[in-house]
């Protein structure tokens, strides 16, 4: 039976690569340490448990806790860290979880004591290692007995190896290394803090004690990874390949993975990476709270892809998600924002608390919505349909009956109705598609309820009905897909899509003016978060 550093040097031989420099060697070994370690609870029952709660019931898994008898107050990815189970730490960050959360706030279970002040994954990893490490000096030096067995060498071995490689994979995902080394309320004197006394690491940082580790490459990892570039650079996908994001599901110039405020540009432990594309989407969330149907999608097969509007990106040390917007704000709404502003002008801090409030309330009531959504197609007529898709050329929006319109929208349930744009470019094809058949399925209901028949029936129908094909950007063109998303989209808004780069080239000049101006897209965002209303945007 080959050993695993042997089927390791077989893998390298097939694919020609020929190991030469030691410091290769360095991370072989390390490697190899890690696929020793079959001691992983990512297939008990309880993790099975939490997988199917996380990915099938919406679960926060930054809130799932573990029970253990060292420390209490630990989610289960520090619990993962500290146990040096790498599978499990792995699996959990491949559905979201986030690096940096203390979650000081979590109940007490069985453990003895509470864990450290401001802890984090990366620091229960790295007290595990350097408690083994120490564990296994005092064995070899003849202490405990010289013997194995649960506080014997045999065990401390098997806890270095994974917590160290713990450390190693979190660092390189972009974990704090800043983060120090404090005790709890009450704790500085508790047996199992004994050793922090005697390696005097209180209130020294993670990056302060990589020495103390024992590991050249995670004292390698952790200096690499200290600096902006470096780390923007290398920083690994956070789907389990260990592959930077780069040469990973963020291959593409149009796949951002990270976001850095203006003021925090040299800070790296500031930086906000994307979400892990194989978590549940976000969207979810959102939908759950509007009342929306979930699409029970994995992030990278729903919003990711670059025809949709959202990217998430998720802050480390909090774990909320900051939703950046790629469409741009068209013209309507951006006038619909200075009316808002104007409006806001003059009045007192209660006086606007209030009005927000009255408006949350009234735009949590689908009803409402939809009614006034209809009495302004009714009342606008054709400039109404032109607005709504942007006084766009290429719409045809125009050119449909407004009562028609209107009628449809109150066909569908309130919750779940929308306003049906023909020139929908920016729109991610899995909604296209759902808004499609929800929109001619409600037409046909229309017509049956005000009881069209015949020849009339089949000409609203045929006015009426939507298509999932786009025209091009071009109005000298023409063309209309002939299958959906065919057409190219202008890379710098994702505002517009063509069929051709010629016809792109002749309709620059009035897209430039009317649709391409900087900031739409901002990298297209408009620095809403989630859960952040439009009202409270504006009168930041």
């Amino acid at each position: 039976v080959r050993s695993d550093r042997e089927k390791i040097l077989a893998k390298a031989a097939a694919k020609g690569v020929v190991i030469e420099d030691q410091e290769l060697w360095t991370q072989l070994n390390e490697d190899v340490a890690a696929f020793k370690r079959v001691n992983t609870s990512v297939r008990s029952d309880s993790m099975k448990q939490i997988i199917n709660g996380v990915m099938k019931e919406g679960i926060n898994v930054d809130r799932v806790s573990f029970e253990d008898n060292t420390f209490s107050g630990m989610n289960c990815l520090q619990f993962s860290t500290l146990r040096g189970d790498v599978q499990m730490m792995e699996q959990l960050i491949k559905m979201g979880a986030a690096l940096d959360i203390e979650a000081s706030d979590m109940a007490n279970h069985t453990g003895v004591v509470m864990k450290p002040k401001c802890c984090t994954a990366l620091l229960l990893a790295v007290n595990g290692a350097i408690t083994s490490r120490n564990i296994m000096s005092i064995v070899a030096n003849g202490g405990m007995g010289g013997m194995g067995g649960p506080f014997g060498g045999d065990q401390a071995r098997e806890s270095y190896e994974g917590c160290v490689e713990c450390a190693i994979q979190l660092v390189r995902l972009g974990a704090d290394t800043s983060v120090t080394f404090q005790f709890p309320p009450g704790g500085k004197n508790h047996p199992i803090y004994q050793g922090w006394h005697v390696w005097k690491i209180e209130g020294k940082s993670i990056r302060d004690v990589a020495t103390l580790v024992g590991s050249d490459l995670f004292e390698k990892t952790v200096e690499e990874f200290s600096t902006m570039e470096h780390q923007l650079e290398n920083v690994n996908c956070r789907c389990g390949s260990r592959l930077p994001w780069k040469q990973c599901h963020a291959g593409k110039p149009t796949d951002p993975y990270y976001l850095t405020d203006k003021d925090d540009e040299k800070d790296v432990s500031k930086i906000k990476w994307r979400y892990s594309p194989m978590a549940p989407c976000h969207c979810n969330t959102s939908n759950s709270r509007l009342g929306l149907p979930e699409t029970k999608k994995i992030y990278f097969k729903c919003c990711w892809d670059e025809t949709a509007h959202r990217e998430y990106y998720q802050c480390d040390k909090t774990s909320e998600i900051r939703v950046m917007a790629r469409t741009a704000v068209t013209p309507m709404q951006r006038e619909a924002m200075h009316f808002m502003q104007e409006m806001l002008k003059g009045k007192s801090e209660d006086e606007i608390n209030a009005l927000m409030e009255s408006t949350q309330q009234m735009m949590k009531d689908p009803k409402f919505l939809i009614a006034n959504r209809c009495k302004i197609v009714r009342e606008g007529g054709a400039i109404a349909l032109k607005a709504i898709a942007s006084d766009n050329p290429c719409s045809k929006l125009s050119s449909w009956d407004p009562e028609v319109y209107a009628g449809v929208m109150e066909t569908m349930d309130a919750n779940l109705s929308f306003q049906w744009n023909d020139v929908h470019w920016a729109l991610p094809k899995a909604e296209l598609l759902k808004w499609t058949e929800e929109w001619n399925e409600a037409l046909e209901q229309y017509c049956d309820n005000i009881g069209l028949t015949g020849s009339e029936r089949e000409d609203v129908i045929k006015l009426h009905t939507a298509s999932a094909f786009a025209p091009c950007g071009n109005v000298k063109c023409g063309k209309m897909e002939t299958s959906v998303k065919q057409y190219s989209r202008c890379s710098k808004c994702y505002n517009i899509a063509y069929c051709s780069s010629a016809c792109q080239k002749e309709d620059w000049k009035n897209h430039k003016q009317k649709w391409c101006k900087p900031g739409t897209r901002e990298r297209q965002t408009t620095g809403i978060s989630s859960g952040e209303s439009l009202m409270q945007m504006l009168t930041k």
